[in-house]
């Protein structure tokens, strides 16, 4: 019940005559190859402003757009080959190659010399398993435009494919000579280094490629199978969970002595909390332990948590923690008078019992005494609930879209007596609809604060509200 956008997307590369790189998204497969999209730069007037808005929306990724343009413009006679090729890489996308063969041929029926043309052709002939044909395609768009860093990199692929290893880390070295910062180079070098047995330099090269691009999943896993075959599992578990360790501008902090002891704590970062309920993607790395903090501040009595994960072993370790008090002269005496402890974790999840006890530790959350775990949606529960526990005075929601924060304020707001924070309100930077949701239907005037991750673009904010709520009224 976690927000988790299914994102099992990668980006071909698209190039337009100026330079500029963009990215259309691919759906299903590992990292294919570069594909080339150009945009036309001196079309005719009318014929322009079709082919103008086609490319437009290929570089946003609005592919099924585009194809209806690049389909008209066929229809229409256009004999363009930047109309042929762009189509061809969208059929490429949609898995229909020969089609994209067809039409990436009749692209370089029409221009020849058209470098970006012969590549994708490669790319097409390469995933039909023609390789030796791929690397002739390849080849002849590297002899059209040897600068051209992605064929490097293309054919580079293709010879691993055919078992030439030697060959084609020469060829991806040449991608990476002609441009540096291309982070898919090395990451297809680390793959090919490792082949060739020489597991350093594969894995400078895997490591590189996540310096240089940032959320490159194929890159940590590499890394991290790599890592693990060597024995060094603690760092291979950490590239696995895609955990990036960022450079000080004081390099020498760790090896100067005079800086700081080698023992110091600080010299490094903690290691990540709770790994075992750790799930990339979901942006709460940083949540579990403010809502810990939180909760031992608070000292909440009824928690409600929406959606388990990451966050759950952090919400029961407060109430635990919460069993202790420190008696050093600061506590109020009338808050103990009568004071009894019993808090409780209410978690709502529909996985099943079963799916979760499977989870290693969560057997243990689910069992403990304060926990109650309630599978299914969590519509409709919350009478049930309320006549059971009462009010909410701590809720963490953390669950689906739009729909799901509608239903829940318009269902759960009533029962909510102090604290309710929910996840994923931004999106880079900017409030999103979940956001705007929740400003249309809460009730009341609750102070609303926006806590956002300026390093993140997704799942990486949380809006806190803070309900003026008398339980006697």
């Amino acid at each position: 019940m976690n927000n988790e956008e299914n994102e099992k997307a990668y980006s071909y590369s698209l190039l337009n005559q100026k330079g500029k790189i963009f990215t259309v998204p691919k759906a299903l497969g590992e990292i294919k190859e570069t594909i080339i999209i150009t945009c036309n730069n001196n079309p005719i007037p009318a014929k322009a402003e079709i082919i103008d808005k086609a490319t437009y929306l290929h570089q946003q990724g609005n592919t099924s757009e585009a194809a209806k343009y690049y389909q008209y413009c066929i229809d229409q006679g256009y004999n363009d080959p930047i109309v042929f090729s762009n189509y061809g890489v969208i059929l490429l996308n949609l898995g229909k190659l020969k089609e994209a063969e067809r039409f990436i041929n009749k692209a370089i029926d029409l221009k020849p010399d058209y470098a970006e043309a012969h590549s994708n052709l490669g790319n097409i002939l390469k995933e039909l398993g023609k390789l030796k044909e791929a690397e002739r395609s390849i080849n002849k768009a590297i002899d059209l435009k040897p600068d051209y860093a992605e064929a490097h990199s293309n054919l580079g692929n293709i010879l691993k494919e055919l078992g030439k290893l030697k060959e084609a880390e020469r060829s991806i070295n040449e991608a990476i000579k002609l441009k540096p910062n291309y982070a898919n180079a090395y990451y297809y070098l680390g793959v090919i280094l490792k082949d060739l047995g020489k597991l350093k330099q594969a894995e400078l090269s895997f490591k590189q490629a996540l310096k240089l691009k940032i959320g490159f999943v194929q890159a940590h896993e590499a890394l991290s199978c790599l890592l693990e075959e060597i024995g060094r599992t603690k760092e291979a578990d950490e590239s696995s969970k895609r955990i990036l360790y960022l450079k000080s501008d004081d390099d020498d902090f760790i090896s100067n002595p005079e800086k700081g002891e080698e023992n110091n704590i600080f010299r490094k970062p903690s290691q990540l909390e709770h790994p075992l309920f750790y799930r990339p993607g979901m942006g709460t790395e940083n949540v579990g332990s403010f809502l810990r903090s939180m909760v031992m501040m608070i000292r909440p009595k009824r928690v409600l948590e929406i959606g388990a994960g990451y966050t759950t072993p952090f919400l029961l370790e407060a109430l635990v923690n919460n069993e202790r008090v420190f008696d050093d002269g600061n506590l109020s005496e009338s808050y103990f008078k009568n004071y009894i402890y019993d808090p409780k974790l209410i978690v709502i999840d529909n996985q099943s019992l079963g799916e979760l006890t499977k989870i290693d530790g969560m057997k243990n959350i689910i069992s403990s005494k304060y926990t109650e775990f309630i599978e299914g949606n969590f519509e409709g529960k919350s009478n049930e609930l309320f006549k059971k526990y009462g009010y909410f005075d701590f809720v963490w929601f953390d669950c689906g879209g739009p729909h799901e924060y509608t239903n829940f304020i318009k269902e759960y707001w009533r029962y909510c007596s102090n604290f309710i924070f929910f996840h994923f309100t931004y999106f880079n930077g900017i409030p999103n609809a979940n956001h705007q949701i929740i400003r249309n239907h809460i009730e009341g005037n609750p102070l609303m604060i926006d806590i956002v991750e300026p390093h993140k673009k997704r799942q990486g904010s949380i809006t806190m509200l803070k309900r003026e709520f008398k339980l006697n009224n």
